[in-house]
């Protein structure tokens, strides 16, 4: 099962348990050369997702409709909730340009929050400081072993083969159902980044975020269980790689642009 997830998952730190000879060390590189020179490359997905994400743990059903538009160097996340980024910034539209390394935040209509990828790590820190949170180094990794397995099950979702993964979870009676296609890559670029060097810092525990986030697989369909009951789902509804909008990666002329210190400014005044 190691192996095959680590071949549809990026994974850039995985422990070796022998030391190879010098002999062996040579064979093994003319094979990845041979191998990297025969395989056809893979082309990066450009396209449209739309998702729903539906969550009835809470005993009431909550639907959130999600419009992913991926392009080369950009990817915008439409939401028709608020989604809360961080305290004092709620937006209903993420611009991830990895092309201009900053994100553009939709927060009413023709106005938005331009940050850099770098403002974003240093106003997190900021704010933690603020509110007196620590970020917590001291969590226990990820057990990827013992919590994530291949089940072997395979379907077919919008012509695309998706082969499923069990993320389980600390409660015997709980368990998240990941189905994972190799045949979407996309390149998550600033959001990856942002994840590794401020999100995972936030939270108490590990979480998997590169089962979902990786160079070589998608997921179209993620659910999750409470015994044999479902209590939350997020499904593609439909994949586009022809006739889709690309034009919601791009900044209208019409949109007026705020910088770090108006974010700042903004998260201030709502904390009094």
């Amino acid at each position: 099962m190691k192996q095959t997830f680590s071949n549809i998952v990026y994974s850039g730190n995985q422990p070796h348990n022998e030391t190879p000879t010098g002999k062996t060390t040579i064979t093994s590189f003319l094979l990845l050369f041979t191998v990297l020179i025969a395989a056809p490359v893979s082309a990066q997905f450009e396209g449209q997702v739309q998702y729903r994400i539906l969550n009835v743990d809470s005993g009431v059903t909550e639907q959130t409709d999600l419009n992913m538009v991926f392009t080369s160097e950009r990817i915008f996340i439409g939401s028709s909730s608020s989604l809360n980024v961080m305290s004092g910034l709620s937006t209903n539209g993420i611009l991830v340009r990895n092309d201009e390394q900053d994100f553009v935040f939709n927060t009413a209509e023709n106005e938005a929050f331009k940050i850099a990828k770098y403002d974003i790590d240093r106003l997190v820190e900021l704010m933690n400081r603020v509110s007196g949170k620590s970020e917590n180094e001291q969590k226990q990794g990820f057990d990827w072993d013992s919590r994530v397995e291949e089940s072997g099950r395979t379907q077919q979702l919008h012509g695309y083969t998706v082969r499923e993964f069990v993320l389980k979870e600390v409660s015997k009676d709980r368990h998240v159902s990941v189905w994972l296609t190799d045949e979407i890559k996309v390149r998550w670029g600033l959001l990856n980044d942002a994840w590794h060097t401020t999100g995972k810092k936030q939270l108490d525990q590990d979480l998997p975020v590169e089962l979902i986030m990786n160079p070589n697989s998608f997921p179209l369909l993620i659910e999750g269980f409470n015994g044999d009951q479902r209590v939350f789902k997020a499904e593609a509804l439909s994949v586009n790689s022809r006739d889709f909008d690309r034009s919601l990666t791009e900044l209208s002329p019409n949109v007026n642009l705020m910088g770090l210190s108006d974010l700042m400014m903004s998260m201030f005044r709502q904390r009094r």
